[in-house]
């Protein structure tokens, strides 16, 4: 994952092939350029989807495509990447369509519909850029606090400190060494950690 935005568009639609346009549409939207990858609604395509190593997940298909919400499912368990729904012509009237537009929101999909507007589309491939940045910026300091208790806990376990100690401990390392609290504390684990 990149804090400058998204490094990887990966796009599923029923028919192979890639739509030079909307790769370049894609790639001209994002600030800086990325990879796209294509592939189909198959076993390959549905693995890339939940492998998720991709910033914004971009479905084209009909609303109501069971292949195409498998996908869009598959896609839900990565907490920084988007979903961008193409769907074909609809006006959302029958219930079976309705029912699938509710499923995709709940994923958290944002929904365009064909044809699509050039401003609309570059809107939401820039909303998802900025949520992924917004994001991995957050899942940084998760991450970055998970280390840091973790560190704190051996501190206490093998050197008998309180948690106020073991917190002035790496506060006080990071600013005599010029590090960050997340770098104290991985070093901490190394030092101690018996399980490493």
């Amino acid at each position: 994952m990149s804090s400058t935005g998204i490094d990887k568009v990966l796009i599923l639609r029923r028919e192979p092939g890639a739509s030079r346009v909307l790769e370049n549409f894609i790639i001209n939207s994002l600030k800086h350029p990325h990879e796209v990858v294509w592939d189909t609604f198959s076993e390959n395509g549905i693995r890339l989807a939940k492998k998720g190593d991709y910033g914004l997940l971009i479905v084209e298909s009909a609303i109501t495509d069971p292949a195409a919400l498998k996908a869009c499912h598959s896609a839900v368990s990565h907490p920084t990447a988007s979903i961008l729904f193409l769907a074909d012509e609809t006006s959302f009237s029958s219930e079976e369509e309705k029912k699938a537009r509710t499923k995709l929101l709940d994923m958290g999909a944002t929904i365009l519909v064909k044809p699509l507007k050039q401003s609309a589309f570059a809107t939401a491939i820039q909303a998802a850029d900025m949520a992924h940045i917004r994001l991995g910026v957050l899942k940084k300091k998760l991450d970055d606090e998970k280390v840091i208790t973790r560190a704190k806990l051996l501190l206490m376990q093998t050197l008998s400190f309180t948690e106020e100690e073991a917190h002035k401990f790496i506060e006080k390392e990071a600013m005599n060494s010029g590090r960050t609290r997340s770098d104290v504390a991985y070093e901490i684990i190394r030092t101690y950690d018996a399980g490493n």
